[in-house]
């Protein structure tokens, strides 16, 4: 009876030893699982980062090559003589400014 006694009470130490060892398992396999999550989540936003970041590089590219384009029509005194006639009313030396004028406006 003894014998049996030490049994069951093995049988039974067995039995928890194994259910800590599962739990341990669940536990330890949550962490791996929240880890490469949180990871993933991670990664993800650094690429949302790195394509907005490529679209406002590709945005910038395309402002410097205009401002580029404007600076060298900068250096020509024909489009300066348009801009300076077209935008700020101005005339040369020895001419007479013209402007018409709309009486039938309502």
């Amino acid at each position: 009876m003894a014998k049996t006694l030490r049994m069951a009470k093995t049988g039974k130490r067995k039995k928890s030893v194994h259910a800590l060892f599962k739990l341990f398992l669940i536990v330890l396999s949550l962490f791996c699982v929240g880890a490469f999550l949180n990871q993933e989540l991670s990664i993800y936003q650094i690429k949302q980062e790195q394509a907005a970041t490529q679209k406002r590089l590709e945005e910038l590219k395309k402002q410097r090559a205009e401002l580029e384009a404007e600076r060298r029509r900068l250096d020509d005194p024909k489009y300066i003589e348009r801009i300076a006639r077209d935008e700020y009313n101005m005339v040369g030396p020895n001419e007479v400014p013209l402007f018409v004028v709309d009486n039938n406006k309502k």
